[in-house]
């Protein structure tokens, strides 16, 4: 490969991944980063993604779907270095409401307390999804749910039928209306955290299926719920293809880079 094209190269990607910069601070208040769960690579990149933005001073949060929202006071409490790293998983019943290796998802939640960076849980409670199995989203009425439930477009519909090919025993209204339920919930759960505090970036880790497109999922859901709002979906492989994930991010996401002081070490 020729010296200049190299150095085109490098001029195409230290572009791109300025605007990438200034479209972060800019213009997007809630910014996904969608996940396949048992990715490692996945949340690597979450966690580059995070650090330079707080390298950048930047006042984030880190919405998890990982946490149910009933448990959100015990999150505090670890980020506020009052309970440790045990004792917050087993408070929050992570084994058995999530249930993937926490490894995959430590180094977040740790670099979180370190810096002080507040986590918030957006999934639903595994109790309200069961009574959405049992009497069906139409019936239920919760405060973590938007009233209307906003419903699936048809797009949202046939993909989730692809999904429901591989679980022919499961029933098709039941399996619709617990994603639907998921959607909203979330949704509704970042809605209402951006009205608190407009002047934080919230940083949104869920699996790609939530998040596939600004057309359908929780995206889709939040532009309904608060129209004003400012979305960008970031994945890996697209960062990775245009050129900008070691350049904008390996350089300047050291915490050893940032100013402020830590937190409490987790």
């Amino acid at each position: 490969m020729s010296f200049p094209f190299l150095m085109l190269l490098f001029v195409i990607s230290v572009t791109s991944a300025e605007g990438v910069s200034k479209s972060v601070f800019e213009k997007h208040q809630v910014i996904f980063l969608p996940e396949e769960h048992t990715s490692k690579e996945d949340h690597e990149f979450q966690l580059r993604f995070i650090r330079f933005l707080h390298s950048k001073g930047q006042r984030l949060f880190i919405a998890m779907e990982m946490f149910q929202q009933p448990f959100q006071p015990i999150l505090e409490d670890y980020v506020a270095c009052r309970i440790e790293e045990e004792e917050m998983l087993k408070r929050t019943e992570y084994a058995r409401r999530w249930g993937f290796d926490p490894a995959l998802y430590r180094d977040i939640w740790r670099f979180a307390k370190e810096k002080g960076i507040r986590i918030v849980a957006i999934n639903l409670p595994s109790e309200l999804v069961q009574r959405i199995r049992r009497e069906g989203l139409e019936r239920v009425r919760d405060d973590s749910l938007p009233d209307p439930i906003i419903p699936q477009t048809e797009k949202e519909r046939q993909e989730l039928k692809k999904v429901l090919a591989f679980h022919p025993k499961v029933e098709e209204k039941r399996f619709f209306d617990v994603q639907n339920a998921w959607d909203n919930g979330m949704a509704l759960a970042i809605a209402r955290l951006s009205e608190r505090h407009p002047d934080h970036i919230i940083v949104v880790l869920v699996g790609r299926g939530h998040a596939e497109d600004y057309e359908s999922g929780i995206p889709r859901k939040l532009k309904i719920l608060k129209p004003d709002i400012s979305i960008k979906i970031l994945k890996r492989e697209n960062l990775q293809r245009d050129f900008l994930f070691s350049i904008d991010f390996s350089s300047e996401s050291s915490s050893a880079n940032s100013t402020m002081e830590p937190n409490c070490r987790p």
